[in-house]
């Protein structure tokens, strides 16, 4: 009796944590949607006037088949092209990465020796970058496609908000309807574009950077330098930039296509990589973070909370199945409850399709919300991916590259998505 009073005070308690963490999303979501309904429209439109100088670095280890869509994108900007210079920081590719960057205008720096693996090549090829003839630093994956108004926006909101120093853009989905996994990860970056980014920026929190489509102001870099050391970069350089104060800014009308897994051993693969460093990154920035929440700013404080919180996000996965296999065991809802908990399950993932497809789209489309199923087992395999990333998060030193093959033009996604 004491073994399942015992099980029962656990779930309980693991359930209490979860509701938390999912209240409090849901009021930012909510307070920060209110506070963009609120904003007045400008008066007066923006006069595009190009200021901003860009050096666009493209790390890259055998991306033949789909850098030259990206780098056609940006060659074809609508932006002065005195104005900006693409470099591809080759890592050993063998495939002739270097050789298409090459022949297509881009400044190739080859990288031969040191550690492999993205933060590392990042970190050697900004020694090689003259960054004082650049006003901001663009990072791009080499699998992305680019908006061919994607500078041209960028330079806006960096006129418009001289106080940023660093900027995540838009991350949009280059490859939506390629299997249930990407369909799963659309819509899961759909949402999180409105309902997490945009509404943080909105509160002046800090919306998280995505690894791609990270803007920062070169002053910033040669000020602060490149310190990553984790396979999460993206992670770590926004833990640090609110443990010091500061915070990252949302550039919702800069869009970026990623290209998502078709297979899920690539999407497994990938992930634990995530987590691998979001677990390590949660051990080595817990300080940090809990001195700004108590010795900061009032603002600086809640940034730090939050970003404290979102550190805690690969250990509620670990937490989440064995909490409802915990409260099934103890019978803690009856047959009843249980019928309504999968109603209420399937409300939640046919909400997530909805949301997703008026954020993305601008109205509600019956094909994301039949593709909503897929978030379900989506969800469900993150408890083996953190799993295995706590047992691996130690090592911080191998890459484990995700492999691309959509190799979409930018007009084929924008033609697609003026389609449906």
């Amino acid at each position: 009796m004491e073994v399942k009073v015992f099980f029962s005070v656990l779930a309980g308690f693991l359930w209490a944590a979860m509701a938390f963490f999912f209240i409090w999303d849901a009021i930012i979501a909510i307070l920060g949607l209110l506070r963009l309904k609120g904003v007045k429209k400008r008066s007066v439109p923006f006069v595009f006037s190009p200021k901003h100088r860009f050096a666009i670095l493209i790390p890259a280890h055998n991306e033949a088949m789909v850098i030259s869509h990206l780098l056609d994108s940006l060659l074809r900007q609508n932006y002065p092209k005195e104005l900006y210079r693409v470099y591809v920081a080759d890592d050993r590719s063998s495939d002739g990465t270097a050789e298409i960057a090459k022949s297509m205008g881009a400044c190739v720096i080859s990288r031969n020796q040191g550690r492999p693996g993205k933060t590392w090549n990042i970190r050697d090829a900004l020694q090689k970058i003259e960054l004082s003839n650049w006003d901001a630093l663009i990072i791009l994956d080499a699998d992305n496609l680019v908006e061919l108004d994607f500078l041209r926006k960028l330079d806006a909101f960096l006129q418009e908000n001289p106080e940023a120093q660093v900027i995540q853009t838009y991350l949009d989905v280059k490859n939506p309807r390629d299997g249930w996994i990407a369909r799963a990860m659309a819509i899961s970056y759909w949402v999180t574009n409105s309902l997490w980014q945009e509404a943080r920026n909105a509160l002046n929190l800090s919306p998280t950077l995505g690894g791609t489509g990270m803007c920062f102001r070169t002053a910033y870099i040669k000020d602060r330098g490149w310190k990553a050391r984790s396979l999460t970069e993206d992670l770590e350089m926004h833990a640090e930039i609110v443990a010091n104060g500061g915070r990252v800014f949302w550039c919702h009308s800069a869009r970026v296509f990623d290209e998502k897994p078709r297979a899920f051993r690539v999407s497994y693969r990938q992930r634990v990589r995530w987590y691998q460093g979001h677990f390590w990154l949660s051990v080595h920035y817990a300080v940090p973070l809990l001195r700004t929440i108590f010795l900061g700013k009032p603002g600086q404080r809640l940034r730090a909370f939050d970003t404290f919180l979102y550190l805690l996000a690969p250990w509620r996965n670990l937490i989440l199945l064995p909490m409802y296999l915990l409260i099934l065991s103890n019978e803690l809802l009856g047959g009843s409850t249980i019928i309504l908990s999968i109603f209420g399950i399937v409300a939640v993932f046919l909400f997530s399709g909805a949301i997703a497809s008026k954020a993305r789209f601008g109205t509600v489309k019956a094909e994301w919300l039949k593709s909503s199923w897929t978030v379900f087992p989506y969800a469900l395999t993150w408890f083996p991916v953190a799993l295995v990333a706590l047992w691996k998060s130690r090592d911080q030193s191998v890459w484990a590259k995700t492999s691309h093959h959509s190799s979409l033009s930018i007009e084929q996604i924008m033609g697609e998505i003026e389609n449906h």
